[in-house]
């Protein structure tokens, strides 16, 4: 699992948004992508937010209740992002998704958004290779 990197199982043609389109707008992408987060990115594709459904929550409620849509991507973001690169292992990986709670990790080199990671990636990788293992795993359940 340690030769299995960021690069071999990304998204290397990510979901992103620059910091000026509305929220609205970013919102329906990540529902119709099924994401539940994307990289937010300048013009040069340099990584400068992160934007999640959570993010994205308080704007879809202005818009519902005060009918205000005017809210940008630049408003909501977060701009402290956990990212990997591409040489990051997959055990590595896995660690950063259970720290850090998050479903969808950006990779970047030298700063620029060149993957994204779904957590989900990471299981089917892991079951994987479960299932190429040779020996046969068991769980044992405690009697209580």
């Amino acid at each position: 699992m340690q030769t299995i990197t960021a690069q071999t199982i990304m998204d290397s043609s990510p979901l992103s948004f620059l910091p000026n389109i509305g929220v609205i707008v970013a919102l329906r992408q990540l529902l119709d992508s099924g994401l539940s987060g994307a990289p937010v990115v300048d013009a040069n594709n340099n990584l400068v937010g992160f934007l999640s459904e959570a993010d994205c929550m308080r704007g879809a409620l202005m818009g519902g209740y005060f009918s205000s849509i005017g809210e940008l991507v630049q408003d909501r973001m977060s701009t402290e992002v956990e990212a990997i690169s591409t040489n990051t292992n997959l055990v590595d990986i896995a660690n950063k998704f259970l720290c850090n709670n998050r479903r969808v990790l950006p990779v970047v080199t030298d700063g620029k958004v060149v993957g994204l990671i779904e957590r989900r990636f990471v299981l089917e990788k892991l079951v994987e290779q479960i299932d190429n293992n040779n020996e046969p795993v068991t769980y044992k359940r405690n009697s209580a």
